[in-house]
């Protein structure tokens, strides 16, 4: 193992709770529970330069530094190497600390049973699987936000509900879920929608709740 980051936050609704692990070999694996590129479980391997980038910035610590000053309400995060056994890193922006971050957001191009959420009609959430491998799903009750923005975050209206849904079941490749959404914005090129989606996977006899978020960038203007 290269290192294993794991950062979590229980003060948000759902809590966060993510992490990764780089294996020697260049394999990536992980759980994330918050995120606008899919929620799930992901397993994949590094293309060699960036696993060799990692190597390098891990391979040089050889005692874990002294805490950062983090900011009040800021998510732990903890860094385990071989070398120093488990540390915090939060409030550090040393670069195996900014690499560790990024490997949490890599993840995600390598889903293996995950679900995202897309928006394929001004009516509609849909949420998608993701990867090779089926999850179970409790969509008893599903919570669905958006936020409407014109040009560059300028607030243009919100929306909020709960949507009943089939209940516990299982989700594998090519399996969707179409959500209704009553959101009052006009058909307008320069409008752009954010949502967020909470439901929960199921495992090992508990539920995870989880929020699966559509996010596209806004450009700033010129």
């Amino acid at each position: 193992m290269i290192l294993r980051f794991e950062i979590t936050n229980g003060s948000r609704s759902p809590a966060l709770a993510e992490s990764v692990e780089l294996g020697d070999d260049g394999t990536i694996s992980g759980w994330r529970t918050v995120s606008p590129a899919g929620v799930g479980w992901f397993a994949g391997r590094l293309p060699e330069a960036e696993l060799a980038e990692v190597r390098a910035l891990a391979g040089a610590v050889r005692t874990a530094p002294a805490p950062s000053l983090a900011r009040p309400g800021a998510s732990t995060e903890t860094l385990d190497l071989d070398a120093t056994g488990p540390y915090s890193i939060a409030g550090s922006r040393d670069g195996l600390a900014v690499a560790a971050r990024w490997l949490v957001q890599r993840l995600t191009d390598f889903p293996r049973a995950a679900v995202t959420v897309t928006h394929p009609s001004p009516e509609v959430a849909r949420l998608e699987h993701r990867g090779t491998e089926p999850l179970r799903l409790d969509l008893t009750s599903v919570a669905v936000s958006a936020a409407v923005w014109r040009g560059y975050y300028e607030p243009a209206g919100t929306w909020s509900g709960v949507i009943g849904g089939p209940g516990e079941m299982e989700a594998g490749p090519g399996w969707t879920l179409d959500l209704p959404l009553e959101i009052d914005a006009p058909a307008d090129p320069g409008i752009t929608v954010h949502l967020a989606v909470d439901f929960a996977i199921r495992h090992g006899g508990s539920s995870m709740p989880v929020e699966a978020r559509y996010e596209p960038d806004i450009e700033a203007p010129e």
